[in-house]
């Protein structure tokens, strides 16, 4: 240990308050106070509110040391004006023993060690209060505190900001290939055709199934497997039993495009996957619908490209029906037209795309590199902070 450092317990330097728990009644869409909910730290904006007078120990104001004890957990410095926290947050009120911002500092370091305590497999971590209260932590001299927020506080801006630039740059490299895409089918040159897809290709919905199903087992492609992926991850899907033996109607052939027909979610509508090269009989869910080209002059892989632009993508989902989950039919991708160049052009297109989206993900590997690199620097200097080496 070093010199001047005491071993304590987190209750011997701060009291944890609970903030109050809430029935659904009292959540109000309006009213004097907002709430402050665990979503609410994290990534949730939608606030409810209270009109309820309560102590003073039961708000929080700006600049109070706050910490998530369910679920997403974690500390807070909160910034915002007063609001009434909820019962998964404590307020933490250090003692005239600890610096707030050192205090702040470890409470981020001992994250690692809560979640190492509960396990790998862990998704749902809860801190119980009296186990928070008997954690362990050394405490040295007050000055000494001072000097380790502040090299702390310093350090962490300049990951801030460097984190900022990275995550900007990768949005861009993302950009810079969402926009040549558009640009492909918008500056069209000459002798490009229009054609309706419903001409192009024949359509058909997927399978529905039940844990109560006997039949044929099968692989098959759903909503989950779409994402952001180009091709079907062929290598990586579920197996189903359908009801009785499946035809041939219903089984996927290479070169078939899928889309998502339904999904809660109205901006994964029309989402699109081009199958590969099939090593066993797969078939797709009812959530999906195939399109199997006739061979009218458009190539499956320079289709996809174009069902991926901003505007086919749009057109698919502005087309969606339903109040609750957001359905695609088969007259709309009908409908759909498809600017067609010559399938020399058609090639060169996709040359192009493949080339350009090569390069967007090497660059979005870098700057996700560099992020994590930056989370990990700001692992080390806390390690270092917390084991007496800063």
């Amino acid at each position: 240990m070093k010199a001047g450092w005491q071993p304590k317990k987190l209750r011997d330097v701060c009291e944890l308050i609970n903030g109050r728990a809430y029935s659904k009644p009292e959540l109000l869409a309006e009213g004097k106070y907002p709430v402050l909910r665990v979503g609410n730290f994290f990534t949730n904006n939608n606030w409810y509110y209270s009109d309820m007078e309560l102590g003073p120990e039961k708000y929080c104001d700006k600049g109070d040391l706050l910490y998530a004890w369910s679920a997403s957990f974690g500390p807070r410095i909160w910034t915002g004006d007063k609001v009434i926290f909820h019962y998964h947050i404590w307020k933490v009120q250090p003692f005239p023993m600890i610096e707030k911002r050192f205090l702040f500092m470890w409470l981020l370091w001992d994250i690692a060690q809560i979640k190492a305590d509960q396990g790998t497999g862990t998704t749902m971590i809860h801190v119980a209060k009296g186990s928070m209260e008997d954690r362990d932590l050394l405490v040295p001299p007050l000055p000494e505190q001072r000097r380790i927020a502040s090299i702390l506080d310093e350090a962490f801006e300049g990951i801030a900001t460097a984190r900022a630039n990275a995550e900007k740059n990768l949005q861009n490299a993302r950009a810079l290939f969402e926009s040549h895409l558009q640009s492909v089918f918008t500056q069209r040159g000459d002798g490009w055709q229009e054609k309706r897809f419903g001409d192009l290709a024949t359509f058909r919905n997927g399978i529905n199934f039940t844990k109560a199903s006997r039949g044929d087992s099968i692989k098959i492609v759903g909503v989950r497997d779409f994402q952001k992926n180009y091709w079907a991850p062929l290598d990586r899907l579920e197996s189903v039993v359908t009801d009785g033996a499946l035809p041939d109607s219903d089984l996927l052939q290479e070169n078939d495009v899928l889309f998502v027909r339904s999904n809660g979610n109205p901006e994964l509508i029309g989402r699109c996957l081009l199958v590969g090269t099939l090593s066993e009989k797969t078939t797709h869910s009812g959530f999906t619908i195939r399109a199997r080209l006739n061979g009218g002059g458009v190539t499956p892989k320079y289709l996809c490209h174009f069902l991926r632009s901003n505007k086919a993508r749009r057109e698919m989902i502005d087309s969606g029906t339903g109040i609750n989950i957001k359905s695609l039919n088969q007259t709309t991708l009908s409908g759909l037209v498809i600017p067609a160049p010559s399938l020399s052009d058609q090639a060169r297109v996709v040359r192009q795309l493949e080339g350009l989206s090569v390069e967007t993900q090497r660059l979005a590997s870098i700057y996700q590199q560099k992020l994590a690199a930056l989370d990990e620097l700001k692992k080390s200097l806390l390690h270092q902070a917390f084991s007496g080496e800063l």
